[in-house]
């Protein structure tokens, strides 16, 4: 396997890998290791035929098991795992909260210069619309509008891209 179709792999695979680990595991660093362990295993032993994702997950739930074997934390204690999931700071909500907060951030740098400026200053520095006008040599009402507008086109660029990736994918 070339590195270039190493990386092209890894950044295909990665967050569905490292998902699918921390809902077998319940915590972060062990998923972490778990998809480190399946991507090297990859580089190292991957031979072409069949499906290269079906292969990774099967890689990764056997290196689950072969932890939990060797672990008598999780032998001693099965109830672990699910109340790691259960728990209000569960690392599979925090993955999935980091990454749409970071699709907002991405989806907001799409945006037309005076609707991103906006947004910027009313999320990141929670100015008021007075404040935002001074700033921008405008009226309020016209701060109001610009936001709206922004805040369409944003969900439009969010939800174009969400069905692009659902396309891509098929």
């Amino acid at each position: 396997m070339k590195n270039t179709d190493f990386e092209q792999i890894y950044k295909k695979y990665h967050k569905n890998l490292l998902v699918y680990a921390l809902s077998l595991c319940g915590d972060y660093d062990l998923a972490q290791s778990l998809v480190q362990v399946t991507f090297a295993k990859a580089y190292l032993s991957y031979r072409e035929g069949g499906s290269l994702k079906f292969w990774l997950s099967k890689v990764l739930k056997n290196e689950f098991i072969n932890h939990i074997r060797h672990s008598s934390r999780y032998v001693d204690d099965p109830d672990l795992i699910f109340e790691r999931l259960s728990g209000p700071d569960n690392p599979l909500d925090i993955l999935i909260k980091e990454e749409s907060m970071r699709e907002v951030a991405h989806a907001i740098t799409l945006l037309p210069n005076n609707y991103r400026l906006v947004l910027m200053y009313t999320i990141y520095m929670q100015l008021k619309d007075e404040e935002i006008a001074d700033i921008m040599n405008t009226s309020p009402a016209n701060i109001r509008k610009i936001r709206s507008r922004a805040r369409q086109r944003l969900k439009e660029i969010l939800i174009e891209r969400k069905w692009g990736d659902k396309y891509e994918e098929d």
